[in-house]
């Protein structure tokens, strides 16, 4: 068996860490943004009046960092190349990943909030994968133009990420003579709703306990009646955006 890495991974390796040395390492040092990285990094990212959730300049060299990826072509390399990306495949993804981890901290990866120079978004694959046509129409340009910001709603209080137990229900509901769906439950560590537009909400909707089958992710409205954060969950490193989401009696058309 041949461990060794394809020769054009291998390549697109030493692409990421030039773009690294002359495009991202000189913003992170620009103007002290290397506060966010160094021994200050919890006090300059944290927003401790409001709540403890990240501030805006943190979360915008964030975005700094990000915009100029895209337009090298590194942010959307896992996208499939018919959504503008370049096809990168679930090896290259985890070799990169770990290859970008182990440079340490800085601004071309940032694990805590999944920050990174290559984006690591699920979401997009899942869509080009399972989305209803009508879906497609409504979504698929604010999605590729980053105007969709999503939560993962996965993991619950008492369950953890077994997702096979999993309190959160959706029962089919008609409202105003439009077919629908009624959705209950609570998810935990649904990183990035402060800013999110919409929730990836998964919840059973047939068989039993323990089933495989039967489980369902809904695209939710953030802003949607009855959808509330609960508490923000302060973890071992600050600033925290990592909430307890309650959906109570939320109902979304069919």
């Amino acid at each position: 068996m041949d461990f060794n890495l394809p020769p054009e991974l291998v390549a697109y390796l030493g692409e990421l860490d030039e773009f690294i040395e002359r495009v991202i390492k000189p913003l992170e040092r620009k103007d002290d943004n290397i506060r966010f990285f160094d021994h200050r990094r919890e006090w300059a990212r944290t927003d401790w009046d409001r709540g403890g959730l990240p501030r805006h300049e943190w979360e915008d060299l964030l975005g700094q960092a990000r915009k100029l990826a895209d337009e090298a072509g590194h942010l959307r390399f896992a996208w499939p190349t018919e959504m503008g990306g370049k096809g990168g495949t679930n090896l290259a993804m985890a070799v990169i990943r770990e290859h970008l981890a182990a440079k340490g901290l800085g601004l071309h990866n940032d694990l805590q909030n999944e920050h990174s120079i290559v984006g690591n978004n699920p979401f997009i694959l899942m869509f080009k994968e399972f989305a209803t046509n009508a879906q497609y129409e409504k979504y698929a340009d604010l999605l590729l133009n980053g105007k969709m910001r999503t939560i993962f709603g996965l993991t619950e209080p008492l369950h953890g990420s077994d997702a096979t137990h999993m309190e959160t229900r959706a029962v089919p509901h008609e409202k105003d003579g439009k077919a629908g769906w009624l959705i209950n439950g609570e998810k935990m560590w649904s990183t990035g709703m402060h800013v999110a537009t919409h929730c990836m909400v998964f919840a059973r909707t047939s068989g039993n306990d323990g089933d495989a089958t039967g489980i369902t992710c809904f695209i939710v409205p953030a802003d949607a009646p009855g959808v509330k954060v609960e508490e923000y969950l302060w973890t071992f490193n600050m600033p925290t955006d990592h909430p307890r989401v309650s959906f109570t009696n939320v109902w979304i058309p069919e």
